[in-house]
């Protein structure tokens, strides 16, 4: 267990320097373990509170909704907007939900106004005045102490938490007050002298004056002391020990002793409101609970499982802890080096857009790139992100000009890449929902307790292709689960969109969802094409395609309305993280179609197939995995443990529509026991020829299917630039014979061979994880390495499949021919090449 103390006192013992606590000091627990503010808060409640509240998620209840109504009213009141108009907004935005809750719209209105009331009679008295400076959801983050968090608001420096409840003592609740305090001791790592925090609880402006009693003022201000900021650091160290005690686990059993029992705190269980479900989890894991338990336990291979997927999923989160880390531990040329921030940007001005909050501009004079992505949520600041001026944006432009929205403004110079704990969240509250919610005969399957069974009626569905008939046939006769193992070039995206077709036309209520937004709108692209329509699309608007707008659900508008257009469609359409939503975990369906189900780990497919009676997994585990930091089970595939029990119940799509025969003859070889073959003798015998351009001035080497080039260049990092100008080179060989720039694309295995080669030429440059589901008609393949591949990246061969594997017509592979001979997999490619 690492320790670090703060304002240690230096002293020199028998000649060497020794360093003590003094009266200023503070032990830090794991600092490497970045707790949340809200976690804390639970704790003290009740560490088994804790526990659960990582388990169960938040579910769609209407105390729930109506919170987050009035935290957003309250930033929209702080940014200058009018009572009315802001509750209607925000009452309107909850539509869907409110719309499952069965809620009607005007009552809510009236509700949240009551509540609502309460923040605007304290602005009027002048708590806030226009010489405050506040700021509302202001992201902080603490190197020291190892927390994170996100403040309601923060006014003359200190903090403002607001709580939708009631409070008719005079002082606020404990474990209110240290939520405001954990906020107040980050806030004084950055230099602010903060003494003071402030509680709001709207519902005292709900209550009849003339019944109740006690104080009713909504806000309620308090001390905060040194005495009180050293409780907080002793809480969040209480919740890191347990979480490094998890991390220590040797075996599943070893788990259950780090799980909080409750008895670490003098919580009241008996007016606790989730008493039933602690005891009830209690019962079902056999864990102890000083609630007590009711149940019986699941049998002990489900506790197993349980426990064995619970300590990956924790590791998962350790992993993504790091990340943040090196938020601070990292300089800004480091980060971008890392292809983790885009520095260096010239603020370029803000435009107010009202309760809509900021947006704002930026110049990128170096045309840096990164992982960010249009869409992404990142931390934009004034170039220090975690003791500068730094807020949570959405990306909306990245360029020669950076253009984002924020909830405040910022002076945009930076912004990097946020770690995101919600697919960890998710595969935890997934993990819960299949073991404790889980039907027997569901359970029966996953623990490969029973096989899957299928009926035995067979249609023609497609008349020209055995094997995705019998796919199609095979996911409309499962009982409970098919497998379909889709190569690639197999016509995976057709198949799954006549197989939806098959199970709508049945009766079926089909769930939709793959591990990419991409992969969801092919699917939907596929099945639009074949006529289908009765679709709806969940996701956010960066998310989804453009020419799949028009299936996006409008989640705000009149409640009724909202939730009936998603109630009534055949088919619900998805990614796996939107499956663990609050929304779509309220939602049934009679199968789930989920597709690069082997790029999932399994809690995350289990997110998707627990909201099904049935279930079709669509994949292929010689491809890319799932995407984890962790070396832990997370690693391996549903999709591939199943396909590997249960071989009866997949069928493989094994003819190929994308790639000449030579491309496809080694990855057939080493991937797919040599059963890959060509659909036609057309797709057999395509060539760059068939493009139209001038063979003859295409230079010869470059005239074959499969090529190879030796650059002779010397890789520096994951950069080669002298293989990046020979990429750029082929490229207008290619171009110049009359090849369309639309036709080519280049992949590289790491982002700054990607940016290195863009900067050189116009054509769709990408790493292998982006080109997966994508082809061209031309690929130029760098490798980048040089001596050896002493890279992980290349230690997974499945990566390379996916890249060669891309290449309709041409494929040309550039790198370092001793660096690729060194390793038995790339030998035999590089000879495949040099055919």
């Amino acid at each position: 267990m690492e320790l670090v103390v703060t304002a240690a006192e230096k002293d020199t013992y028998d000649g060497e320097t020794t360093y003590q606590t003094g009266g200023d000091s503070r032990v830090i627990v794991e600092p490497d373990f970045i707790v949340d503010v809200t976690d804390v808060r639970s704790w003290v409640q009740c560490p088994r509170m804790y526990y659960l509240n990582k388990l169960s998620g938040i579910p769609v209840v209407y105390p729930v909704v109506k919170g987050t109504i009035v935290h957003e009213v309250f930033g929209d009141l702080l940014k200058g907007a009018d009572l009315e108009s802001a509750v209607t907004k925000r009452v309107s935005e909850a539509g869907l939900e409110l719309g499952l809750l069965e809620r009607e719209q005007q009552e809510v209105v009236e509700e949240v106004r009551r509540n609502a009331s309460a923040i605007e009679g304290w602005l009027a008295q002048g708590t806030l005045t226009d010489t405050d400076n506040w700021r509302s959801e202001q992201t902080l983050l603490s190197s020291r102490f190892g927390l994170k968090g996100r403040a309601d608001a923060v006014r003359r420096g200190s903090p403002v938490e607001l709580k939708t409840g009631k409070n008719t003592r005079r002082d606020p609740r404990f474990h209110d007050k240290i939520q405001a305090a954990c906020y107040a001791l980050i806030l004084s790592e950055r230099g602010k002298d903060v003494d003071t925090g402030t509680l709001l609880y709207t519902k005292n402006a709900t209550l009849d004056r003339s019944d109740a009693s006690g104080d009713l003022s909504p806000a309620k201000e308090f001390s905060i002391g040194a005495g009180l900021m050293d409780f907080v650091v002793r809480t969040r160290n209480e919740i890191a020990a347990m979480e490094h005690g998890i991390d220590m686990a040797e075996t599943p059993g070893d788990v259950d002793v780090a799980v909080p029992t409750g008895h670490e705190a003098d919580a009241n269980c008996r007016s606790c409101f989730e008493q039933d479900t602690c005891m009830v989890v209690a019962g079902r894991l056999d864990q102890e609970s000083k609630a007590g338990s009711v149940g019986r336990a699941v049998p002990g291979d489900e506790q197993t499982y349980f426990r064995r997927f619970y300590k990956a999923i924790e590791e998962e989160r350790r992993k993504v802890h790091t990340e943040y880390r090196k938020l601070w531990e990292q300089s800004a040329d480091e980060r971008a080096d890392d292809d983790r921030a885009v520095i260096g940007l010239e603020p370029a001005g803000q435009e107010s857009l009202g309760a809509q909050g900021y947006e704002l501009r930026a110049r990128n004079p170096g045309g840096a790139v990164s992982k960010l992505r249009e869409g992404d949520v990142a931390l934009a600041s004034d170039g220090d992100p975690v003791t500068g001026d730094a807020e949570l944006v959405r990306i909306q432009s990245l360029g020669e000009e950076v253009v984002v929205s924020a909830d405040e403004p910022v002076e945009l110079r930076r912004v990097d890449v946020y770690p995101s704990e919600i697919s960890v969240d998710r595969m935890l509250t997934a993990l819960h929902d299949a073991i404790l919610k889980g039907t027997a005969d569901r359970k029966d399957l996953l623990f490969e307790r029973e096989p899957p069974s299928f009926g035995d009626r067979t249609r023609t569905y497609i008349d020209n292709n055995d094997a995705q008939n019998k796919a199609v046939n095979r996911a409309v006769n499962a009982d409970d689960c098919a497998l379909i193992h889709g190569p690639p070039g197999t016509g995976k995206t057709y198949t799954i969109a006549r197989a939806v077709r098959a199970l709508v036309e049945d009766g079926d209520r089909v769930l939709v969802s793959a591990f990419t937004n991409r992969a969801v709108d092919n699917a939907l692209e596929a099945l639009r094409n074949q006529g289908f329509e009765d679709i709806v699309r969940v996701g956010t608007e960066n998310g989804v395609r453009e020419d799949m707008s028009d299936l996006r659900l409008e989640e705000d508008g009149q409640p009724a309305g909202v939730a009936r257009e998603l109630e009534n469609a055949s088919v619900i359409a998805a990614t796996t993280a939107s499956c663990g939503s609050r929304v779509l975990r309220e939602t049934d369906f009679d199968v789930a179609l989920v597709d690069e189900a082997s790029q999932l780990t399994e809690p995350s497919t289990l997110a998707a197939i627990n909201l099904a009676d049935r279930f079709v997994l669509v994949g292929d585990h010689h491809q890319l995995p799932p995407v984890v930091r962790a070396e832990n089970d997370l690693q391996t595939s549903l999709f591939e443990r199943l396909i590997d029990a249960y071989p009866a119940a997949g069928v493989t799509l094994n003819s190929q529509y994308r790639m000449a025969q030579q491309i496809q003859a080694l990855p057939s070889a080493e991937f797919y026991d040599g059963q890959l073959r060509p659909a036609t003798a057309a797709i057999a015998g395509q060539s760059v020829d068939d493009l139209n351009i001038d063979l003859e001035a295409l230079p010869t080497g470059l005239r074959g299917r499969v090529n190879f080039v030796d650059p002779g260049g010397t890789a520096d990092g994951n950069m080669n630039v002298r293989e990046a100008r020979r990429v750029a080179d082929l490229v207008e060989s290619f171009v110049e014979a009359g090849v369309d720039r639309e036709a080519i694309g280049v992949i590289a295995p790491f982002r700054a061979q990607v940016a290195e080669i863009a900067t050189r030429t116009n054509v769709t440059v990408d790493t292998v994880d982006r080109f997966q589901g994508s082809s061209k008609e031309v690929i130029i393949v760098s490798f980048v390495a040089s001596g050896d591949l002493d890279s992980p990246i290349f230690e997974d061969p499945r990566r390379v499949n996916v890249a060669l594997t891309r290449a309709k017509k041409s494929l040309t592979l550039v790198g370092n021919a001793e660096a690729l001979a060194s390793k038995p997999f790339y030998e035999e490619m590089l000879n495949w090449a040099r055919r």
